[in-house]
């Protein structure tokens, strides 16, 4: 497991995930971080597959420093696993990805860790926290209710459906705080996925990641807009399939 070296959290910080080769999405997001003036930033893996970018991506978070985390396409993109049941769509990604990565950047991917924790509030991971090496979807309660079972932290963050969503947890009830500003409350755990950058499938083509604030106590859902027809046409160019650049501008 890897964990910060510092005792201290954070007071600010950006979390986001599933980027997929979607250069022009990341650095918009990296924008309004910065803009924002927030310092700490994790990724929680998927920074390739689908888009037409993906050493442009990697290159950006290694020069940034930032802490990143293995996503099921990452592993895939070094053939560490299994693609069976991906689409042919999905496949056909990653067999380009495959060969598009420089040397230095598979090495890279695959020194990636699975999960990550930040002092004793707050986990990472880019599935699920219950067998994180699994790649399982979290979309129903009981999925819900397994993953609080499989940690002990405030927070715990997650990706992978790239479907925003928070999960609360207060004695043994769950339930769904709605809207982008979600308080953090006291004796109360929570389930967080921060939805994609790269790929959103949400209905809103709007990149989005999570702003944490332990001033306020709460998350925020950040949507930024970013050059899709940019993107597109990176996609287009690089001959993937048509329909990974004609998602985009529908957000599923």
């Amino acid at each position: 497991m890897k964990s910060n070296s510092n005792n201290s959290t954070p007071r600010r910080i950006a979390v986001f995930s599933d980027i997929h080769g979607n250069l022009h999405a990341l650095q918009a997001v990296l924008k309004a971080i910065d803009d924002l003036g927030i310092e700490e930033m994790i990724c929680l893996g998927d920074v390739v597959g689908y888009g037409a970018r993906p050493n442009e991506c990697v290159d950006l978070l290694r020069e940034r420093g930032i802490t990143t985390l293995a996503g099921n396409h990452d592993h895939a993109a070094i053939d560490r696993t299994d693609i069976t049941f991906f689409n042919d769509i999905a496949k056909q990604a990653v067999y380009w990805t495959r060969e598009e990565l420089t040397p230095e950047n598979l090495e890279w991917l695959g020194n990636l860790p699975y999960v990550y924790e930040l002092s004793s509030k707050f986990y990472f991971v880019h599935a699920s926290p219950r067998d994180p090496e699994a790649w399982n979807y979290v979309l129903t309660f009981g999925e819900a209710r397994s993953c609080f079972e499989a940690f002990e932290h405030m927070v715990c963050f997650i990706g992978h459906s790239h479907q925003p969503a928070v999960v609360e947890m207060s004695g043994t009830e769950l339930s769904c705080p709605e809207g982008h500003l979600v308080p953090l409350r006291d004796g109360c755990r929570y389930l967080v996925n921060v939805g994609s950058v790269g790929q959103p499938r949400d209905r809103n083509p709007a990149s989005c990641f999570v702003h944490v604030n332990l001033d306020t106590n709460e998350i925020r859902y950040v949507r930024v807009e970013y050059e899709i027809g940019a993107a597109q046409e990176a996609i287009t160019e690089a001959k993937l399939p048509p329909e990974l650049a004609e998602r985009l501008a529908y957000g599923w």
